[in-house]
Formats: structure tokens, sequence, C-alpha cells
């Protein structure tokens, strides 16, 4: 089954805010550290699958920007011991 699951990256001078279909998931002090927690939660919770982040917006009156990155592969069912450690956003 195909299904769409989006990981965001907010990311301003001070913080990057890792959110998970608009629910957000942490806040990190670089953009390292946010992406591998997202690409850590992706595969924990839908083994095999890839992460690939791209700049979505980016605004530098404010230094705002933003990134997405969407689950590359099929995504089957989230793995039960994912599911049974309060996973991502309660999948």
């Amino acid at each position: 089954m195909r299904i769409n699951n989006t990981f965001m990256i907010e990311s301003e001078l001070s913080a990057h805010r890792l959110f998970f279909n608009g629910q957000q998931i942490g806040t990190f002090a670089t953009l390292d550290g946010a992406e591998n927690e997202a690409t850590e939660l992706a595969e924990r919770v839908f083994p095999g699958v890839e992460l690939r982040f791209e700049l979505e917006f980016g605004w530098t009156l404010t230094d705002l920007e933003i990134r997405a990155a969407t689950l590359q592969g099929e995504i089957g069912q989230p793995t039960q011991s994912a599911i049974g450690r309060g996973s991502v956003c309660g999948l």
C-alpha cells in the first residue's frame, strides 16, 4: 500500500524543529541532528525505507528554511516493536 508520510524540518538560527505529518517530534540544536533523528525514526517504524530531505522554502529576511522529506519505497504496516515503544506520532 502506498502511503504519503512526510517529515519536515523548520530551521531558524537558534533551532531546528522536526515534524512528522504536521505533529512536532522535537527541537534540535543542529540540522544534522534533526535529519538523523528523522532517519532513525523512519527506519525503526518502516524498515527498508529511505528519507531524502530537500529545501522546500527559504526566506533570507528571517533566516527561515523549511526542508521536507517523504518516505521513499513501498510502505507496509509499521513494525510491532516500534509501535510498542511509543513510536513516532503514535504509529
